[in-house]
């Protein structure tokens, strides 16, 4: 079947988009706003962009009405924010802080997320998190009822215990990571076993 998309009501077509594009890694993002309010909050709509300079991009959405979320409102006040991935141990306190708190609500404190400070950025970050980015804002794009934040990694928190021993540079092992990923709807997914395809000796190279 084709589905024209101008045929789709937004929701419709988010329900749709969420059940297809699986599994998505989670951006547990930590920003504090201009009046010192931290905020932490989880977004699938995640990618990495590139590597020189080391990028990734966060889309958030407005809230209905148009107006902003906190993060989008943080980031665009501060331009700095954290990214931590989502291991599956804390998934009930990501669920906790993917609710609509009032601005002046810290999630950290709501979800019983231990905080703790980045290095090279002003921005929060849950201490117990394997692997956390501390970004700076490169740009934000538009794109309809979203925005786009592109973010230049500023440095990396990596917990050795999630680290392939003796990797260097250093290198994550998503088994010991073990990431939580996100279905449609309420679902979310855990790393199964492993599948190596290796490319056919002599053939082209990426």
């Amino acid at each position: 079947m084709f589905l024209p998309a101008s045929d789709l009501r937004p929701r419709d077509a988010y329900a749709l988009l969420t059940s297809a594009l699986v599994p998505r890694p989670i951006a547990w993002v930590g920003s504090r706003s201009a009046a010192g309010v931290d905020n932490l909050a989880p977004f699938s709509y995640f990618m990495g962009v590139g590597s020189d300079p080391p990028a990734l991009a966060v889309s958030v959405a407005r809230l209905r009405g148009g107006a902003r979320k906190d993060t989008a409102a943080n980031i665009t006040e501060t331009g700095v924010f954290s990214v931590s991935m989502v291991s599956a141990t804390f998934g009930a306190a990501m669920v906790e802080t993917s609710l609509g708190h009032a601005p002046e609500v810290d999630e950290f404190a709501v979800a019983g997320v231990p905080k703790a400070g980045c290095v090279a950025v002003e921005a929060p970050r849950p201490a117990s998190s394997a692997v956390c980015f501390e970004c700076r804002l490169l740009a934000a794009v538009p794109v309809g009822t979203v925005e786009l934040f592109i973010g230049q990694i500023i440095g990396f928190h990596l917990d050795p215990a999630v680290l392939v021993p003796g990797a260097s540079p250093p290198l994550v092992d998503p088994l010991r990571l073990d990431p939580l990923a996100r279905l449609g709807g309420v679902d979310y997914a855990r790393l199964g076993p492993l599948l190596s395809l290796p490319p056919r000796a002599g053939g082209p190279t990426r």
